[in-house]
C-alpha cells in the first residue's frame, strides 16, 4: 500500500530516537559506539519514511538496528 511519500514530522523523529535508544541498550554498546549505532539507523529509517505504512515502526527499527549492527 503506497500512501504518498511523506517525511518524519519532528515528533516522529523524536520519538524514533527514543525507541532506537532503547533498542540500542540491547547491543551493550556505550558513548559514541552506541550513539553511531543509533545515528545510522534513524539516517537508514528517516531516508524511506514510506516503509513506516508497511510494517510496524517497531518491527523495521529493530531489523534495520540488527542488520547495520551485524554489517550485513
Amino acid at each position: 500500500m503506497n500512501r504518498g511519500s511523506r517525511g518524519l514530522s519532528t515528533s516522529d523523529m523524536r520519538t524514533l530516537r527514543m525507541l532506537l535508544g532503547r533498542y540500542a541498550a540491547r547491543y551493550h554498546l556505550a558513548g559514541p559506539e552506541k550513539n553511531d549505532l543509533i545515528e545510522r539507523t534513524f539516517q537508514a529509517l528517516a531516508s524511506n519514511p514510506d516503509i513506516f505504512f508497511e510494517i510496524p515502526v517497531e518491527k523495521v527499527a529493530a531489523e534495520t538496528m540488527h542488520r547495520i549492527y551485524t554489517g550485513r
